[in-house]
């Protein structure tokens, strides 16, 4: 059980769901409030342990991975897909939370997580024939391979070296990542668990009994140390500089880099214009994985992320491959977008509009906002959820990292959190998929990455 010392005690005003100070006698502390901490952390106080959960942001998120509306959310793979399964069990385990959260009188609904609409995957035609598993799986789809059948199914106008593949179920459109987030922390307090708001790790040292952290408080300047015997890290794009004094080989295995993303609002008195099945048109477009021009560099996925307060959509686009390093981390997230990184996001999403019926152009998007993302990458860009490393080499059960999402977690966020709680709960599941998922994101896939940066180093 944890023990903590207060170092100095200074009154601040918190949120209703904070609290005061980091005292308790707690099980596990977990590291990074966002969606990976938040989901194991929530899991974990479900089961009885004392968790208590640090996040460096207040209460209201103004930066990170899991900051905004909307990310897409998608089920479609091959039969025996770990990403289909982990989008899955994350719809699967949010049921499940918010029956805790109306039982304990809230009035949640999926609906305030996801927001269903079809889901589009455009692609260009040199690649349909590995997609032949499209038959195999069981997900509700419509193919058009055609002009003729795009204009037939969709309504679209498909250009002769492009198919696109819509996958139709419930709760694949988009995720709500804030939502899942104040779900995820009400669902841990009313199991007993609390959440520390701007509140920074600065130091993480192993002790004989487990592990010692350093906490600054960064509305106060106060500093805390605790010990726990259990750790959860996921510190996102901080792990490498988190886990650097006990486990430092996450500096090598995960790699920060910036993302850009542009919003774009669709200029209101044009869409007002549009008869209402050419808005359904474009509503129904996104979400979208465009990889029509075949090269990563220009790849997009894009998104309504909201409606902007003159009632147009304003849509979220960016480049899964439009990477930059980062020179300061701290800072990143306020970075503006550079012209040419407008430009492209611009070209990016007319390309894609350009399905519809409707003659966009350059004057019918007026550039909203740009944000700076950043991705927290692995060599095979496949997450770790993962006992860390001990010294002697064999695997730490009370040290689990859950990092490296690579662009791709928000989907699956529960899922992830449900793997990290049983590596530390000592428990496992028998569903092939989850064993398979498991193994994939698990400690001797990293171990092996390990050994191939010792040897490329």
């Amino acid at each position: 059980m944890i023990r903590s010392l207060i170092v100095c005690i200074a009154l601040a005003s918190w949120p209703a769901v904070a609290q005061l100070d980091l005292d308790g006698d707690w099980d596990v502390v977990v590291i990074g409030g966002g969606l990976m901490g938040s989901s194991t952390a929530w899991q974990l106080a479900r089961e009885g342990r004392n968790v208590l959960l640090l996040e460096m942001q207040g209460e209201i998120y103004t930066q990170g991975s899991s900051f905004g509306d909307a990310r897409i959310s998608r089920s479609l793979g091959p039969p025996g897909d770990i990403w289909g399964y982990m989008h899955n069990r994350t719809v699967s385990e949010m049921k499940a939370l918010i029956a805790v959260l109306n039982e304990n009188g809230d009035l949640t609904s999926m609906d305030d997580v996801y927001v269903t609409s079809p889901v589009n995957y455009v692609r260009h035609i040199s690649g349909l024939d590995s997609q032949r598993w499209l038959s195999e799986q069981p997900d509700p789809i419509r193919i058009a391979k055609t002009r003729a059948e795009a204009e037939s199914l969709f309504g679209l106008r498909l250009p002769d070296d492009t198919y696109i593949i819509r996958e139709y179920k419930n709760y694949s459109g988009t995720i709500n990542p804030g939502a899942v987030i104040t779900a995820l922390h009400r669902g841990m307090i009313y199991a007993g668990g609390r959440v520390a708001y701007d509140k920074r790790v600065t130091g993480l040292s192993r002790t004989g009994d487990g592990f010692g952290l350093v906490i600054s408080d960064l509305d106060t300047g106060v500093s805390y140390t605790l010990e726990a015997p259990k750790v959860v890290s996921a510190a996102g794009p901080y792990t490498g500089a988190l886990l650097k004094d006990i486990a430092p080989e996450f500096e090598h295995l995960i790699t920060p880099q910036r993302v850009f993303l542009a919003f774009f609002e669709v200029e209101p008195s044009f869409w007002n214009g549009l008869s209402g099945s050419v808005q359904q048109g474009l509503i129904d477009l996104f979400p979208a994985i465009n990889s029509t021009l075949q090269t990563r560099a220009m790849g997009s996925f894009s998104m309504i992320e909201r409606y902007s307060e003159r009632g147009a959509p304003v849509i979220k686009i960016g480049g899964h491959y439009q990477r930059t390093d980062i020179k300061d981390m701290d800072r990143v997230w306020q970075q503006s977008l550079t012209d040419e990184e407008v430009a492209w996001s611009y070209d990016a999403l007319l390309n894609h509009l350009a399905l519809l019926d409707a003659d966009f152009t350059e004057a019918q998007l007026r550039f909203y906002s740009g944000y700076s993302c950043v991705y927290s990458l692995t060599e095979s860009e496949v997450p770790y959820v993962t006992m860390a490393l001990m010294p002697d080499g064999s695997p730490d059960p009370n040290l689990i990292v859950v990092g490296g999402m690579s662009g791709i977690g928000a989907k699956g966020a529960l899922g992830y959190g449900a793997i990290a709680a049983d590596l530390l709960l000592g428990r496992t599941e028998t569903d092939p998929t989850y064993l398979s998922a498991r193994e994939a994101f698990g400690f001797e896939r990293m171990r092996r990455d390990v050994s191939a940066d010792s040897l490329l180093n």
